[in-house]
């Protein structure tokens, strides 16, 4: 009995000498939670890792004492969650302190994104092509970025195409079908529908402009923005065989309308989401000058409104649009405005041409501008195609429809310009507004309109509207567009 008692007595004092696990001090202490960055508003969840000298680790996230400062962009909880403050944003260092061991990490605060929007919406490729998504933000306060590398992309079922971590979908040959690209950004998500073909069918009539150098601009003009002429190099392009349509454009506002990418209201439409989000895109009106109307929201059911062309007006070029309304346009379909260098290297049809007519010349059988006379029988717009291509098989690059490209203007701009692929002075990717020089951006159109003069009409004429016209005045009237897209 007392050898017994010995021995347990002698049991419970090595346990006392062998700490229990709870007893053991950590050699160290890190702080684990993923990237450490976290929106304003949300919230992050730490976790204290302690390592011991036997090569253990245990989470003593409970057991931690946790502060942050200078604690003005959130506050850390016990448990170690970590709450940012709502529209707020900075460095916090946040610290846990556990059984003589202290761990801190910096997280950073970042703007809350309130509209996320990825390009394009409705895109139709070919097995075996590739796309680049883009992805954009617009931030509480109205601050906007293209975060197209910080958004995770996924598709479904991706049988047909897969999609990178960066946003480029490759489709993949000898597959066809339908895939939903969907790409997420903080809380946030956004979808675009994929039709993949075996052959493709376009949704516009498209030129291929062969790659090569052309003498840009006009030394022989009295106006100064055309000097000097200069030696342009462009990678081959795709441009629009014709000019966009009211009914194109009609496919479009319904399309952009479901998706919820425009809105309307009293009678401006703009863009909802998008890069061009909060700008607006056309104005549903006629004016004394211009009295023709094109395209109308009607009521077709109850609560239930569609955009249609006016009967009769479906193949003439759209007009009365803002220089986003036509960026957007493109976009949503995976394509874009031509250049200014694509555009007049296009309208001289590979021969120099002055205008862009089928030899070069204008006159009332060639193309629509001021007056009336020969084929020309129409005193305001004329359906797309009516007058001969120019030699490169595009139409309508002469009178009409004004039609914008993707370049700011800038009179002096071609005293500078690179000699390859010039692009203008604005940026690559434009986001929101266009640089405004005082109250107005002037955003550039070229060819001329159905009431443009002969001189205007000329393929180095180089226009200019605000970016922002208030009502249907002159620019908001002429301005279209034809698509364009770079070859791979």
């Amino acid at each position: 009995m007392f050898l017994s008692l010995f021995a347990v007595s002698l049991s419970l004092v090595n346990c006392r000498e062998q700490p229990t696990p709870s007893e053991r001090i950590p050699t160290s202490l890190r702080i684990e939670g993923g990237a450490p960055t976290i929106y304003s508003g949300g919230s992050l969840q730490l976790v204290a890792v302690a390592s011991y000298s036997d090569g253990t680790v245990r989470d003593l996230s409970a057991a931690a004492t946790w502060t942050n400062t200078p604690a003005r962009a959130g506050l850390v909880q016990s448990g170690g969650k970590f709450i940012a403050t709502d529209d707020s944003v900075g460095i916090e260092t946040v610290t846990a302190s556990v059984q003589g061991r202290t761990a801190s990490l910096q997280i950073e605060v970042t703007r809350r994104a309130a509209i996320f929007s990825i390009s394009p919406v409705i895109v139709a490729l070919t097995s075996g092509e590739t796309l680049q998504f883009e992805a954009s933000v617009e931030y509480q306060g109205g601050s906007q970025a293209y975060v197209t590398e910080n958004a995770s992309w996924a598709i479904s079922p991706g049988q047909a195409a897969t999609i990178d971590s960066k946003g480029k979908l490759h489709a993949l040959p000898g597959m066809t079908g339908h895939e939903t690209v969907t790409a997420q950004y903080q809380i946030l998500s956004a979808q675009s529908q994929v039709q993949v073909q075996a052959s493709q069918t376009p949704l516009f009539e498209m030129v291929t402009i062969p790659a090569g150098s052309f003498m840009m601009g006009d030394d022989s003009s009295r106006l100064l923005d055309q000097r000097p002429a200069h030696e342009v190099f462009v990678d081959a392009f795709e441009i629009g065989k014709y000019e966009v349509t009211n009914a194109e454009y009609v496919r479009f506002l319904n399309q952009a309308f479901a998706a919820g990418h425009i809105f309307i209201e009293s009678g401006i439409i703009s863009g909802k989401r998008g890069p061009f989000a909060f700008l607006p895109y056309t104005k549903l009106c006629a004016s004394q000058e211009f009295p023709d109307k094109f395209i109308e929201y009607v009521q077709i059911e109850d609560n239930d409104y569609v955009f249609r062309v006016v009967p009769g007006f479906e193949d003439y070029p759209v007009v009365r649009l803002s220089w986003y309304g036509a960026a957007a346009f493109c976009a949503f379909y995976g394509y874009r405005l031509p250049t200014e260098a694509e555009w007049e290297k296009a309208a001289r049809g590979g021969q120099q041409l002055q205008y862009g007519t089928a030899h070069g010349a204008i006159a009332h059988d060639f193309a629509n501008y001021t007056g009336t006379g020969g084929a020309d029988a129409y005193a305001g717009l004329a359906p797309v195609g009516k007058f001969p291509p120019n030699p490169f098989g595009l139409y309508d690059l002469c009178g009409n429809a004004a039609e914008y490209i993707f370049d700011l203007y800038e009179p002096s701009y071609y005293g500078v310009s690179p000699r390859n692929n010039p692009f203008g002075p604005g940026p690559a990717k434009p986001l929101g507004r266009l640089t405004a020089q005082g109250p107005c951006a002037s955003s550039m159109w070229r060819g001329g309109s159905w009431i443009s003069s002969a001189s205007a009409c000329s393929a180095t004429y180089r226009g200019a509207f605000c970016d922002l016209p208030e009502q249907c005045n002159l620019g908001a009237a002429v301005a279209g567009l034809r698509v364009a897209r770079s070859l791979p």
